[in-house]
């Protein structure tokens, strides 16, 4: 059976779209541009519900409900035995309603896409479920009955029998009265108790979901090709509008009150409400079985089978198509921030047209913070209606300064950090430099006010280079002695050590602007005295953890101990790894003691040097200094 034959085949149910779906959004209209694509496992007739966190739900013929979050990444899926064309329905407390060709109406859980329970009916629902104000879930099935279920426990309230399938989605009155169509050419009005208001002879099949006028008249569309417009009090026919061919998609408003309808005679209509006359109709390229959405700015978007999605304005004049890969006969939703949700025999759920990022503002460019020091930066996307708000936030060096989801920035270790601060759409950024030095509160007392040092090896050496002022304990009361030093950070701390009286000489590294300024005066002396060099590229690397071997040979340096114009063995177990321009310098910090602290006899040369080895290494380096 080719394509076309099958979809419009009476005993498929494709065509049966939602009741209610929301027609009107509070955003500018689309633009027509692909914001994503999510693939599904087969085609989506299913019409989207978007839940009020943005997450959109859609089903698929892959037998699957799926919940993907406005980026069009999947949150979670939930299969059925059967397809899916039926479009879910969100209560009021989040719960999503779905039918199925398995026979069932499920009630899924939001957060986790886990069943709260099922119904089981006699035969496919393709009807898409209408909630009540009290939370009633009505919904029709193929077994010819409009069932009303309630919402706590999916146990039957009550069931209406027609003479033939329900497929048409109900559509519930300000008065609670429920309408839905039938295969047996009928419209009906059901009370709330499930009884019979009224039947409307429709004279061919009824599968489009019953709208309402602001005035409470009731439109809807049978296969015969007539659209009707019907009194709600007593059934009786208003007017009739004709098409060309069968009307398988619900109407909908316009603000107005124009009613926009489409038919399998290829054209969308625009009709009078007061008498059921043409304004105007638009040929597209094959039927017309999606029902309409419109933006608050009036404009009109549908989808047809010759594979686009059109956006219309009330004149009707084509504003933009946007074309899929295969026919489209699932109904558009529009998002709160403007973006139409449609889906495509193509297997895809799509994301049409947003406003995008046009920047992002940051309101620190700098900042300075002590160790254990928070402070919050805030950053404002533009426009402030932009589709996608979130900011991603990140840090270049995390070792130094850390940075949360909510843009907190905790300075972790002296040095220099960028903090990013970038949109999810449309790469704008904005940058924060953050200078984190030592925290200025000195332990007075670090044998009883350091509380992690108590049982580690170094205790004595930390203690004194606390007491001398070389290094401080964090605010949080630890001294973290494990934790790894940079270049920068030694060289503040041997400086702390030696307190040389000038300012230093002009740092020569092309890195320079790296440095953070708590650190400049300090490497400056160190360059002063000989002490450093950089690297051969003419880099000083600040931000680098020291090593073993760079960390000794500034303290031996330091020092002005005398080191042999050969090089020497130290006497490690690890001499050999020990790189040639460090070797003269670790024997002699090994002659001389400053390397006592080693237990095992292993250098270790390219490993990372803690802060609890540095000042160990410098409080020695005091002890034999020349």
């Amino acid at each position: 059976m080719g394509k076309k034959k099958w979809l419009s085949a009476v005993a498929c149910f494709v065509f049966v779209l939602a009741g209610l779906l929301p027609l009107y959004s509070a955003a500018a209209s689309s633009n027509g541009k692909e914001r994503w694509r999510f693939e599904t496992g087969d085609g989506v007739y299913s019409s989207p519900a978007i839940g009020p966190d943005g997450t959109v739900y859609v089903g698929s013929l892959d037998n699957n409900l799926y919940a993907v979050d406005k980026k069009g990444i999947e949150k979670w899926h939930f299969e059925t035995e059967d397809k899916v064309v039926s479009s879910p329905a969100i209560g009021a407390d989040g719960t999503i309603y779905v039918g199925s060709w398995d026979n069932r109406l499920y009630a899924i859980n939001p957060e986790n896409g886990k069943k709260k329970w099922q119904f089981v009916t006699g035969d496919k629902v393709v009807s898409s479920p209408a909630i009540g104000a009290d939370g009633t879930v009505y919904f029709g099935s193929g077994d010819n009955r409009l069932y009303a279920i309630n919402p706590e426990n999916g146990k039957k309230k009550w069931q209406f029998v027609a003479e033939d399938k329900v497929v048409s989605s109900p559509a519930i009155g300000a008065d609670g009265t429920i309408y839905v169509g039938s295969w047996d050419k009928r419209l009906y009005a059901i009370k709330p108790n499930g009884t019979q208001k009224w039947a409307f002879e429709a004279g061919d099949a009824v599968y489009a979901s019953p709208v309402f006028g602001g005035d409470g008249t009731i439109y809807v569309g049978t296969v015969g090709g007539n659209l009707y417009a019907i009194n709600p009090e007593n059934g009786k026919e208003k007017w009739h509008f004709t098409t060309g061919e069968q009307v398988l998609a619900a109407a909908a408003v316009g603000a107005d009150g124009t009613i926009y309808i489409g038919s399998y005679d290829k054209k969308f209509y625009a009709i009078n409400p007061k008498n059921g006359k043409e304004k105007w109709h638009f040929i597209t390229g094959d039927a017309v079985v999606s029902r309409a959405a419109i933006a608050e700015d009036g404009t009109i978007y549908f989808g047809s089978l010759d594979k686009n999605v059109y956006a219309l304005k009330p004149s009707g004049e084509e504003k933009w198509r946007f074309t899929t890969g295969d026919q489209v006969g699932s109904s558009p939703a529009i998002g709160p921030d403007g973006v139409v949700y449609v889906g495509s025999l193509d297997k895809n759920l799509y994301a049409v047209g947003m406003v995008s990022v046009k920047g992002v503002s940051l309101d620190k460019t700098k900042l300075t913070l002590a160790v254990g020091q928070s402070e919050t930066l805030k950053a404002t996307v533009t426009p402030d209606d932009a589709s996608i708000q979130d900011i991603v936030w990140s840090s270049s060096a995390n070792r130094i300064a850390t940075v949360d989801a909510s843009g907190k920035v905790k300075g972790i270790a002296p040095g220099t950090a960028t903090i990013t601060a970038s949109a999810e759409d449309g790469g704008y950024l904005k940058q924060c430099v953050v200078t984190v030095v030592e925290a200025t509160n000195a332990v007075v007392d670090p044998d009883t006010s350091l509380s992690d040092i108590d049982r580690h090896w170094a205790k004595n050496a930390i203690i004194e280079a606390v007491s001398k002022g070389i290094v401080y304990g964090y605010p949080d009361g630890t001294f973290k002695p494990d934790r790894t030093v940079t270049r920068a950070e030694f060289a503040v701390l041997l400086m702390n050590a030696l307190k040389p009286a000038g300012k230093g000489a002009a740092l020569p590294f092309i890195d320079k602007d790296a440095i953070g300024s708590w650190a400049e005066k300090q490497i400056a002396q160190c360059v002063e005295l000989g002490i450093i060099n950089g690297y051969s590229d003419g880099t000083f690397r600040p931000n680098k953890t020291i090593t073993h071997a760079e960390m000794i040979v500034m303290v031996v340096r330091a020092a002005s101990l005398p080191i042999a114009d050969d090089i020497m063995a130290a006497g490690f177990l690890d001499d050999a790894s020990v790189p040639p321009y460090a070797r003269s310098q670790v024997a002699a910090a090994k002659l001389y003691g400053i390397t006592s602290y080693i237990a095992d006899n292993r250098f270790r040369p390219d490993e990372a040097s803690t802060r609890a080895e540095s000042v160990t290494a410098i409080i020695n380096m005091l002890k034999v200094k020349r």
